[in-house]
């Protein structure tokens, strides 16, 4: 799953085992996170957090919230290099804690 956004330059991919599940669910979540995180690297990322100290494919792990009209808030854990963004898991547990166990997890499971 791949998007582009043309007026930031960013290439959006989606991690199919992490982001699939809510993305078929709701139509606009897609263009929800691009414009989200389009939006947070025009203004230098000020908004986002490290989601895990555990890296993907030797980058960082960021996070940040997504409101969406049709899937409400979601958490969105991703990376960055240069102009590539892959967003690697979508859920819709917002606390922190949870957050961070879920996506460990996950990241266990890949074999990140």
């Amino acid at each position: 799953m791949d998007a582009n956004n043309q007026t930031s330059g960013l290439h959006f991919t989606f991690e199919k085992r992490g982001c699939r599940k809510l993305l078929q669910k709701h139509n606009t979540l897609e263009l929800s996170v691009t414009d989200t995180i389009t939006r947070q690297a025009d203004h230098d990322f000020f908004k986002t957090k490290y989601a895990s100290r555990q890296k993907w494919n030797g980058l960082p792990i960021l996070e940040c919230r997504v409101n969406d009209p049709s899937a409400g808030s979601v958490r969105v854990a991703f990376t960055r290099e240069g102009t590539r963004i892959c967003v690697i898991y979508l859920t819709r547990t917002l606390l922190k804690k949870a957050f961070t166990q879920e996506l460990e997890s996950f990241l266990k499971g890949a074999g990140a």
